[in-house]
């Protein structure tokens, strides 16, 4: 008699799965429209599927992921740089976050802003932004926003026209909504560093604090995508319909708000995946925090901005 054999692997099936690949025994069926449709559609309406089960963890459930996966329990959570990826691509298809995508004239100096645009800075709706400081990075990266106003201006009068500074800046704004997406995943390993730091005593490998930190920024990525800018948008429409809910007093909430749930959500990640007691684990939370901002100030910013100069 005949042995069955897995398609995948080519070992001997013993049962309905294969025992040396796990996949599940093929049949001529599988092959047709009707099979792919159901178990495309099975996948993506079963909530206790791994991306689902991920996905409820790593909003509410903070550090069980990296912490199962630190200690060897994986078969029930995607890897987590799939479900950084999975969150990555979310952002990619939503509206950016502000802070991780700033416009032009918030990246450079208001002196270097008014050779841009000198008439805008007469006008009192674009005044302050001539008088912007900057950026810690603008003093820096200025002569490469000069050189790339000077090297579109020169391309405009090769081409017989006039310099569009607005032109220009949307162009800009545009470039780098779509650089500070792929760009995300520069926090990490600052973030890891400082784990590292914050729990040397743990004894742990950096790959380790690495998993920790990917966690940490899907959380904020998710938090954002999903209950951040939709509770903004329905704030928007409140407002229009009504008009009757006070627009600054209620973006000041929801961003106390957030930050309140980044910190806490750090905090118990730490707590859980270093097994810190509360002060600790605050304090470990805190520090990731920290490093995520200073990353975001010191290297993410001037990377996005330069990047965002040289690919136009």
């Amino acid at each position: 008699m005949n042995e069955a054999i897995c398609a995948n692997c080519e070992a001997v099936l013993g049962g309905e799965y294969c025992a040396a690949c796990g996949q599940r025994r093929f049949r001529p069926q599988d092959r047709r429209m009707a099979h792919l449709m159901g178990e495309s559609f099975g996948a993506l309406t079963d909530f206790d599927s791994r991306i689902w089960r991920s996905l409820r963890a790593i909003l509410l459930q903070p550090g069980r992921i990296a912490s199962d996966w630190i200690d060897g329990r994986r078969a029930r959570w995607i890897s987590p740089v799939r479900l950084f990826l999975f969150a990555n691509l979310i952002y990619f298809i939503a509206p950016v976050l502000t802070d991780l995508s700033l416009p032009l004239h918030n990246q450079v100096r208001g002196e270097a802003y008014r050779q841009l645009a000198p008439g805008r800075c007469i006008d009192t709706a674009d005044a302050p932004k001539c008088r912007w400081s900057g950026q810690f990075h603008s003093a820096l990266t200025e002569p490469a926003f000069l050189h790339a106003v000077a090297r579109e201006r020169a391309v405009a009068g090769a081409r017989g026209r006039a310099f569009n500074p607005g032109e220009f800046e949307q162009r800009y704004n545009a470039r780098s909504d779509g650089i500070g997406k792929m760009l995300v995943i520069l926090h990490v390993p600052f973030i890891a560093a400082m784990l590292a730091l914050a729990a040397r005593n743990r004894r742990r490998y950096y790959a380790e604090h690495f998993v920790v930190a990917l966690g940490l920024v899907t959380f904020v990525l998710l938090l954002m995508q999903a209950v951040v800018n939709p509770m903004v948008w329905l704030y928007a429409v409140a407002h229009r319909a009504w008009g009757v809910l006070p627009g600054g007093s209620v973006a000041s909430t929801i961003g106390q708000a957030t930050l309140v749930a980044v910190l806490a959500h750090f905090a118990l990640a730490c707590r859980r995946c270093y097994r810190s007691g509360w002060p600790m684990g605050v304090l470990q939370g805190a520090l990731a925090f920290l490093a995520l901002g200073l990353t975001s100030i010191f290297v993410y910013r001037p990377v996005q901005f330069l990047l965002s100069l040289w690919t136009m």
